[in-house]
């Protein structure tokens, strides 16, 4: 049995098929001080067991890890590695054997919060849609970066332990809730981001990635870690402590009534230069609506770099919206300068789809703000009596 925790695991920055001996070396002792870390063993229940009830991990259960084995397979080059982590893994040559120098107890390492930030507006990615249909566009199923580019984006501030990205449950199924943990390796990086991302005064420091500005706040630890708590350490806390994380949100579901001859897909937008801004302001004339978008009746469905999005009006003005489709696919209207790939008024079954997808979009966002809502208050229950919540800026 190997590590399960490969969702958070980093990938390798030297592929596989490295050219030189030196360099799998390298990526090597990077994925062993990886596994060994606090970061990973706070989350890695089979390493923290094996390390606790055998005191190490053999090379024949790393060359079981996918991450590893995809690099070498060869002994040598994992006992090489390990050599090089002197302050962090203990070798054993002859019974094949790595060890800890510190050994993971939680009294000491805690729960990670006081390394941690939690970032919010992580980009999502359009729904894949289905051959004839133009699902609603504000659908999202997956993460739009990687962690790896996460992690990237905060290493300036310090080195990052590792980078969890946040998921919620519907009917047994993950879906993203555009949060991440980014746990620092030691107090010193978590300070300089705090510093610069959560200042007490003064403006704070603004990171965006892929269009989104992100959002933080520190992470409360535990009711467990607090001073003189009893922490119940045991696999079977863990287990219920998962179980109550995936337990399906349960609500009234939104209904959305269709409205006909209301919709207008577009596809080819500039991923570079288009938004919503851009969008409103091309249209709004020809539509016959105002530009302010409290009044206008018009949305706008589209999300900063994709290509594609569509207009709804809350009433259907056809003559208006089939004089917007020519003049958009002829170039005579442009958005961002430039012109659209195509534009057309949704009919049948592609209407039909895209206000099922408007609808689930509603309720999956319904979901993630009531998943949000329920983890705040697990994390209050489980804070210091008398902590206030951790700073936050919009």
């Amino acid at each position: 049995k190997q590590s399960k925790m490969a969702d958070d695991t980093p990938t390798p920055t030297t592929a596989a098929t490295a050219a030189t001996p030196e360099a799998m070396t390298t990526s090597l002792v990077e994925r062993l001080h990886f596994f060994f870390s606090n970061a990973n063993l706070r989350q890695d229940k089979w390493m923290r067991t094996e390390l606790k009830e055998n005191g190490c991990i053999t090379l024949d259960q790393l060359l079981k890890f996918q991450t590893i084995k995809s690099i070498s397979t060869d002994k040598e080059f994992l006992i090489k590695a390990a050599g090089e982590l002197k302050e962090e893994i203990t070798v054993d040559a002859e019974k094949e054997e790595l060890r800890r120098v510190v050994p993971f107890d939680w009294e000491t390492m805690g729960d990670g919060s006081h390394l941690s930030l939690c970032c919010k507006n992580v980009p999502l990615t359009e729904e894949d849609k289905s051959e004839g249909e133009k699902a609603f566009y504000g659908a999202k199923h997956e993460y739009a970066v990687t962690r790896d580019e996460l992690k990237a984006l905060f290493e300036p501030f310090g080195k990052v332990g590792i980078v969890k990205l946040r998921f919620g449950r519907k009917e047994g199924k993950a879906y993203p809730l555009g949060m991440a943990i980014i746990e620092f390796e030691n107090e010193e990086g978590m300070a300089k981001a705090s510093a610069e991302l959560l200042p007490k005064e003064g403006e704070a420091k603004e990171i965006e990635i892929k269009g989104n500005k992100l959002t933080f706040e520190t992470v409360k630890p535990m009711k467990c870690f607090q001073k003189g708590a009893k922490r119940a350490r045991d696999d079977k806390k863990d287990d219920n402590d998962k179980k109550e994380e995936e337990e399906e949100i349960k609500f009234e579901p939104v209904k959305v009534e269709m409205v006909k001859g209301c919709v207008i897909a577009l596809t080819g937008l500039s991923d570079e230069t288009c938004d919503r801004e851009s969008i409103r302001e091309a249209v709004s004339d020809i539509l016959k609506v105002t530009k302010d978008i409290k009044t206008s009746g018009l949305y706008v469905d589209y999300t900063r770099g994709a290509t594609s999005g569509n207009l709804r009006l809350t009433e259907s003005k056809p003559e208006e919206m089939k004089e917007l489709v020519a003049k958009l696919n002829d170039g005579t209207i442009l958005i961002a300068n430039s012109k659209v790939g195509s534009a057309k008024m949704l009919e049948g079954e592609e209407e039909v789809a895209y206000w099922k997808g408007f609808e689930e979009f509603l309720n999956n966002r319904k979901r993630a703000d009531l998943e949000e809502k329920r983890q705040k208050k697990k994390q209050k229950r489980f804070s210091h009596k008398g902590r206030g919540g951790g700073r936050r800026r919009q």
